[in-house]
C-alpha cells in the first residue's frame, strides 16, 4: 500500500501477520492482485457503508475509474447478525433482509431492493467484497469470531475471484453517552477498534480501508475542537443540519445525529479514502469532484489526507 494514510494501518498489519504466521510475505494483499481501475465492488455492511453510495460514485468518475458499486445494508448490522442471516437464507429462499441498492458509472440501476447475502454473491462477478463489524462492537476483538470467520468462508465458497476487503470504521464524537457507558474516550475507542481490525485483516491477509484512521487524520490536523454546542469542525456527527438544545439542567445536549459520518463533509471524505484504498493509478488529490456545501480548502485538506503519494 503507498498511501500515507495507510502507513500506520500497514506497519500494524505486517506486524501482526509475521507474528501469525512468521512469515513478512503473509502481509502481502489476497491473491497478490492489485486494484483495478475498473471495478464491481459489493458491500456487505450497514450505515457505516451505505453511506459511500453518496459521493463515492463520483468520486471515482472524477478520478477516471469505472465503479460498479452496490450495497447491501441493514442497519446496525453486525458480523454475527450477518452470519445469522446467511443461515436463514439457506432455509428459507425468501428471507430477503437486505435494502439493496446498485449505482454503475453515476448511474443508480438499483434502488431500495430486497435481497439476501448468498443471492448477492452470485448476482455477478464482483472484484471487490468489503466487510466491517457494526461500530457498537468495532472495539471488541472478540467480537469478530466466529462470525467474521464464517463470513468470510461464505464470500470465498460464493465468489472466490473477489478480493475481500476490510473497512476500518470510526470511533465516536465525545456526545455519544455509549463513550461513557464503555469507560472509554473518543481517541481510546479508536485505539481499540484499529487493533480489532487489523488483528482480524492480518489473520487473512486483507487489505483495510482505515476511514477510521482518516478521520483521527482529520480531527488531529485542524485540529477539531468540541465546544458545549457544536461538533467542533468533525467530519462524524452533526447530520445533515447540526443541532442542540439546552435540556431541563440547561446544559446543551445535541438533537441529531452523534455518530455517523455528516454529510456532505464526512460522506466526501469517505468517498475519497475509499477511492484512493481501491484503485491504483487514481491520485483524489486531482479529484474535481466536489459537493455543494465542501469549501476547496476543506476540500483540499480532505484529498490530501487521502491521497497516494510515495
Amino acid at each position: 500500500m503507498k498511501r500515507t494514510l495507510l502507513k500506520s494501518v500497514a506497519i500494524a498489519l505486517l506486524a501482526a501477520a509475521v507474528a501469525h504466521s512468521g512469515s513478512i510475505a503473509a502481509a502481502v494483499p489476497e491473491n497478490g492482485a492489485p486494484a483495478q481501475k475498473k471495478l464491481k465492488v459489493l458491500m456487505i455492511g450497514n450505515s457505516f457503508s451505505i453511506s459511500c453510495l453518496k459521493h463515492l460514485p463520483s468520486v471515482a468518475q472524477s478520478c477516471g475509474a469505472d465503479l460498479d458499486l452496490a450495497s447491501l445494508y441493514i442497519g446496525g448490522c453486525s458480523l454475527e447478525r450477518h452470519w445469522r442471516n446467511v443461515e436463514t437464507a439457506a432455509t428459507n429462499a425468501a428471507f430477503r433482509p437486505y435494502r439493496f441498492d446498485r449505482v454503475s458509472n453515476g448511474r443508480r440501476v438499483v434502488e431500495k431492493g430486497a435481497a439476501n447475502i448468498p443471492d448477492a454473491l452470485v448476482l455477478d462477478k464482483w472484484d471487490v467484497e468489503t466487510i466491517q463489524q457494526a461500530s457498537h462492537l468495532s472495539w471488541d476483538k472478540s467480537s469478530y469470531h466466529p462470525w467474521g470467520d464464517r463470513l468470510v468462508a461464505k464470500i470465498r465458497a460464493l465468489a472466490p475471484q473477489a478480493r475481500i476487503v476490510v473497512q476500518e470504521t470510526w470511533s465516536y464524537t465525545p456526545w455519544d453517552r455509549r463513550l461513557a457507558k464503555w469507560h472509554m474516550d473518543q481517541n481510546e475507542m479508536y485505539a481499540k477498534l484499529h487493533a480489532a481490525y487489523v488483528a482480524f485483516a492480518a489473520e487473512y491477509k486483507f487489505p483495510v480501508i482505515p476511514m477510521g484512521t482518516a478521520v483521527q487524520e482529520w480531527r488531529s490536523r485542524l485540529p477539531v475542537k468540541y465546544t458545549e454546542n457544536s461538533f467542533g469542525g468533525d467530519v462524524v456527527g452533526g447530520g445533515d443540519k447540526p443541532r442542540f438544545k439546552r435540556n431541563e439542567s440547561n446544559e446543551w445536549k445535541p438533537a441529531c445525529d452523534v455518530f455517523h459520518l455528516n454529510s456532505p463533509h464526512g460522506t466526501y471524505f469517505q468517498a475519497l479514502v475509499w477511492a484512493a484504498s481501491l484503485f491504483d493509478g487514481v491520485d483524489v488529490t486531482k479529484c474535481a469532484y466536489r459537493p455543494k456545501g465542501v469549501t476547496e480548502a476543506e476540500a483540499k485538506l480532505m484529498r490530501e489526507i487521502a491521497a497516494l503519494p510515495d
